[in-house]
């Protein structure tokens, strides 16, 4: 008897590795601590101990780079998703500032469509994994007696973070960072990206 498996409704989460990562970085970490230095109280959103900066990463020039990245990762995804050719994309970004002892509470992001993170620097693995929680509400309300977790028992699910790779995921997806246990800041660049329909052109 053949027993075929099909997922349903599959809560998918992206990721590439910057292959110039090692010069990117730098810069990235240089604008970073600049930021923190010119605000030192930063933003209180779902960040413990550590620092955030304002939405405002997508307004700086010094940031143009990865700001293309993040679009042009968020576009490239879309279309092979079977968006609509007539989208516009438009993005926010922020930076964060994790000491040793921070983390971020689990999160959602509302009024987009797309999130992520890209990690700038940070001590793996001491520094603390990105956590996803599924989203079938209903599924945790009765636990199956199971020896180890699989992709569907799973109702957490861990990735160790890496400098220069960038995450991506649907904002609905609920997510928190672990505590960074390490001895140095986890440092990283957050964003949310909406697409929006372009008016016709037609006549």
């Amino acid at each position: 008897m053949e027993i075929v498996t099909r997922p349903l409704f599959p809560s998918l989460v992206w990721t590439t590795l910057f292959d110039d990562r090692e010069t990117l970085n730098p810069l990235l970490l240089e604008l970073a601590n600049r930021m923190r230095k010119a605000d030192p109280a930063g933003v209180a959103k779902t960040n413990v101990v550590g620092w955030q900066s304002p939405n405002i990463i997508q307004t700086l020039d010094e940031f143009g780079e990865i700001n293309r990245r993040i679009l042009d990762v968020c576009r490239q995804i879309s279309e092979s998703q079977n968006f609509l050719p007539n989208v516009a994309y438009h993005h926010q970004a922020w930076v964060n500032i994790s000491p040793p002892g921070a983390s971020n509470t689990i999160h959602f992001h509302p009024n987009c469509h797309l999130s992520g993170v890209y990690y700038v620097s940070l001590k793996a693995p001491e520094c603390g994994s990105i956590f996803f929680r599924d989203p079938r509400i209903a599924a945790r309300m009765l636990r199956p007696p199971i020896g180890a977790e699989t992709h569907f028992t799973a109702t957490e699910v861990r990735m160790r973070p890496e400098e220069g790779r960038m995450y991506v995921f649907p904002s609905w997806l609920e997510h928190g960072v672990e505590v960074n246990r390490s001895d140095q800041d986890r440092v990283s660049l957050s964003f949310n990206v909406l697409a929006t329909l372009q008016p016709s052109s037609a006549a």
